[in-house]
């Protein structure tokens, strides 16, 4: 009669049955992060066609008539649209960023948890915010800061003249769904029936085992 050697006492099994399921929390937490992927997506693309409308040429002739001198008018004509297609690539990141959180968060990624409440916390939330004030004030700030002989309240408002009136009632209500998607994604990740599907499942002890004689 023979005998295996037994496994040593209290020999350390990892846990079988895995993570809890998935809370209502996490998931609309996951399902708002595609939200703002979606408009990452949709404000990219609201950049890109904005620059269609400023052409160079009407560029121009908006900073020369408001006070510019040719040289100055050029050059800033020429940087102008600079900011829009850099506003398009943002956009485009801030996107795939929050497809890669969305999709990891609804796999219980304790890291991407942590991630989404700094992204979403800068870009979504501050940003957004700083956003929606920095467009209430911009008419009362219009006119503060110009060089002299330049009239940038005219600038302004012949430069906002160029694209189509929606965009900019568009452009607030896009940063203001955005900020109370990432406000939303950051309160629902904090919320306690969240915790236990981010938590790494504990080894379990087994007791020992022995063969039949």
């Amino acid at each position: 009669m023979s005998y295996t050697t037994p496994p040593p006492s209290g020999y350390i099994v990892p846990e079988q049955p895995g993570r809890p399921a998935r809370p209502g929390t996490v998931s609309f937490a996951s399902f708002l992060l595609w939200v703002l992927a979606l408009i990452s997506l949709i404000s990219a693309g609201l950049a890109l066609y904005q620059s269609t409308f400023m052409t160079k040429e009407k560029l121009i002739t908006i900073f020369r008539d408001g006070g510019y001198p040719q040289d100055q008018a050029n050059a800033a004509a020429t940087f102008t649209p600079v900011g829009l297609y850099i506003a398009c690539g943002f956009g485009v990141l801030m996107a795939i960023v929050y497809v890669l959180l969305a999709a990891f968060v609804g796999r219980g990624k304790q890291w991407a948890r942590v991630t989404t409440w700094v992204i979403a916390g800068i870009f979504g939330a501050c940003c957004n915010l700083f956003g929606v004030l920095g467009s209430a004030a911009t008419s009362s700030l219009s006119g503060m800061g110009a060089p002299s002989g330049v009239d940038s309240k005219k600038i302004a408002e012949d430069t906002a003249a160029l694209v189509p009136s929606w965009m900019q009632p568009v452009g607030l209500v896009l940063s203001l769904v955005s900020l109370l998607a990432a406000v939303g994604a950051i309160v629902l990740l904090m919320l306690p029936p969240s915790h236990p599907f981010f938590r790494r499942p504990e080894p379990v002890w087994t007791p020992p085992t022995y063969p039949a004689g």
